[in-house]
């Protein structure tokens, strides 16, 4: 095989998963079913990465004990948020440590911090004397094209995330909204 073969064959198989990854994506947003969640903007900007807001969902996020139905989660541990939707939000009905039935809505996420340490008997944190996860999705960050996030401020105003998520609960962040209007 001759250098320029090599260098073809290399060249194609990185263009071959750049667009297998782009389908990917593409066919989720297509074939998954589509969420609005109310969320609750953490940190608007990071002069190191440019603008950004990092968001927590509200509901989501931080699941308290009547979701939770007293289970024991750990740190790092996959969970699935089952999701019903109550008017124009979908907000948290249980949370499994195993793969819901097709037929429900949920969505995957990790346990970032409130379970149990794993190999431990540690009990999870209280708050208000019941127990609370904090879970992550991995759609926490939206990036802002450059320039329309300069003096915008999220304080007294509803904000809101379209999000797209596929059969086995993968999320994708499709939109936000703020006051029901696209942003930015």
């Amino acid at each position: 095989m001759t250098k320029q073969t090599k260098f073809i064959l290399a060249v194609t198989l990185q263009a071959v998963i750049i667009f297998g990854i782009i389908i990917y994506k593409i066919s989720v947003l297509a074939a998954g079913t589509e969420i609005l969640l109310k969320i609750v903007p953490v940190d608007p900007r990071d002069p190191l990465r440019g603008a950004f807001a990092t968001f927590q969902f509200s509901g989501i996020s931080d699941l308290d004990d009547f979701v939770l139905k007293g289970q024991q989660f750990g740190n790092g541990e996959t969970v699935y948020v089952v999701l019903r939707q109550y008017g124009k939000y979908w907000s948290p009905q249980e949370v499994q440590k195993t793969r819901p039935p097709d037929e429900a809505i949920f969505i995957k996420g990790k346990v970032e911090n409130g379970g149990t340490e794993t190999g431990s008997t540690i009990l999870p944190r209280r708050r208000f004397g019941g127990s609370r996860l904090h879970v992550v999705f991995g759609i926490e960050d939206y990036f802002i094209p450059e320039g329309k996030g300069h003096g915008f401020s999220f304080q007294n105003k509803e904000a809101a995330a379209m999000v797209v998520v596929d059969e086995d609960g993968e999320a994708f962040l499709e939109q936000v909204y703020v006051d029901d209007k696209p942003w930015p």
